[in-house]
């Protein structure tokens, strides 16, 4: 434990030089995730960590997530504890949403906005106890940091991302997953709610939540006992008898696609920094070429919460929050929709590969986790986080489009100019969201 919590307080100074004073190291499951993890390609992901890219074939394991089970790793989200006097007040003034109502054990979805109202950061916000915490997104604790020190509120910050993991076991059967490696009943544990027990002699919280839309449960074990990683072969082993497969960094945005999620930059650019602090942000998220051919406002990738599907969390009755000035003024001119892009379409860009001439690049299958593609829509917004759903089989993107066009629409989505490459025009329908409908709530 020592040691991992060293590795990652090494990893975190991002001015100095990755593999000589800055390491990149594995998760806690990775002893195990070494021994499957078929691909021997590992993705660097949030200052350090090491995830597995393909276990299997990413195709099998984005299809177990909607038919059996998923166990796919999230640990390097980073993990940021309130404790004191001014807790509850301070995370309610962080939050566009009312935590008065919040008890203990129970866990709220909590977008935080900038001064402009434009969404900074959002994760989700576990109440411990009547006075703690758990705040777990990338970044969290320098943005509450910035907070405490704006407000002035007693409150103590601690950075515990090393101490638990974040393993989310999703899917149909996730239940019948979780309660044989626990031999715990689990069927009354609503979602959005989590409680303690005891797995492998050391303490857990087993939250039931996932960005997936399925019913699943997420597994903060502490990992002081160094027992972490036989809990990710526990799983895995016993999850084989309910058709679970493990899921690779490579399927893992697939989900949040399908369920109609939108991430951060992947689908829209984090409010926190200047413009010019933003795009040079953005030199960790895509290439060199890529960067230099933006042609784009980086302000066209701020949000607000209803731009972003997430308009029912802004609670304007409720006590003074940070961005509540301007999020009462607000006239959201886009909204966020799906699109079907044209199969027909998709296959003449491929075809136009094995042609002589130039193309427009080939879009990658699937692509784009944590990566910077905005694609315009010539009919006003922009498309982003593309996948290919093998449960759809079709590509699918989200897009903020102007709040104009309707679903049933037909728009064309601009494909390629990434840098010197050729552009191509790819038909897409509007679609309403989620592409798959949500189960997470559902009665198990």
């Amino acid at each position: 434990m020592a040691n991992f919590r060293e590795q990652y307080e090494k990893a975190r100074q991002l001015g100095k030089p990755a593999f000589l004073e800055r390491p990149y190291f594995g998760s806690p499951a990775a002893p195990a995730q070494a021994e499957t993890n078929a691909s021997q390609i590992w993705g660097h992901i949030n200052a350090g960590y090491l995830i597995a890219y393909e276990y299997t074939r990413w195709w099998k394991e984005s299809a177990a997530l909607r038919n059996a089970a998923v166990i796919g790793d999230w640990s390097w989200l980073n993990k940021t504890r309130v404790h004191g006097r001014d807790a509850f007040r301070f995370m309610n003034y962080a939050t566009v949403k009312d935590l008065s109502k919040q008890a203990v054990g129970q866990i709220v979805y909590t977008p935080m906005t900038n001064a402009d109202g434009k969404v900074a950061i959002e994760g989700l916000t576990l109440k411990l106890a009547e006075d703690e915490y758990l705040f777990t997104q990338s970044a969290g604790l320098k943005w509450l940091e910035f907070l405490r020190e704006k407000t002035g509120m007693k409150v103590s910050l601690e950075d515990v991302t090393p101490d638990y993991t974040c393993y989310a076991l999703q899917g149909p059967r996730s239940t019948e997953v979780l309660e044989a490696v626990t031999g715990e009943a689990w069927r009354d544990l609503r979602f959005s709610r989590w409680r303690r027990t005891r797995i492998l002699e050391t303490e857990t919280i087993v939250a039931r939540q996932g960005v997936t839309g399925e019913i699943g449960y997420e597994f903060l074990m502490r990992t002081d006992t160094g027992r972490a990683h036989e809990l990710w072969r526990r799983i895995h082993e016993v999850g084989r008898d309910f058709g679970l497969r493990e899921l690779g960094f490579k399927a893992q945005m697939i989900g949040h696609t399908e369920t109609g999620i939108a991430t951060v930059i992947r689908d829209f650019l984090p409010a926190r920094g200047t413009p010019e602090q933003l795009r040079r942000m953005m030199r960790h998220w895509m290439s060199a070429e890529e960067h230099t051919a933006i042609d784009w406002d980086v302000s066209e990738h701020l949000c607000s919460p209803a731009e972003l599907g997430w308009g029912h969390t802004v609670d304007l009755d409720k006590d003074d929050f940070f961005g509540k000035a301007a999020l009462t003024r607000e006239a959201p001119r886009r909204r966020l929709m799906g699109l079907e892009w044209s199969s027909e379409d998709m296959a003449a860009l491929y075809a136009g590969q094995f042609g002589d001439g130039h193309a427009a690049p080939p879009p990658d299958l699937p692509t784009g986790q944590f990566r910077v593609f905005f694609l315009k829509v010539l009919e006003g917004g922009w498309a982003s986080g593309y996948a290919y759903s093998p449960t759809l089989r079709r590509m699918i993107s989200l897009a903020r489009l102007d709040r104009r066009i309707a679903p049933g629409e037909e728009v064309q989505v601009q494909w390629g100019g990434f840098s010197d490459e050729p552009l191509a025009r790819i038909r897409a329908k509007v679609t309403d969201l989620p592409f798959i409908e949500r189960q997470r709530a559902a009665a198990v």
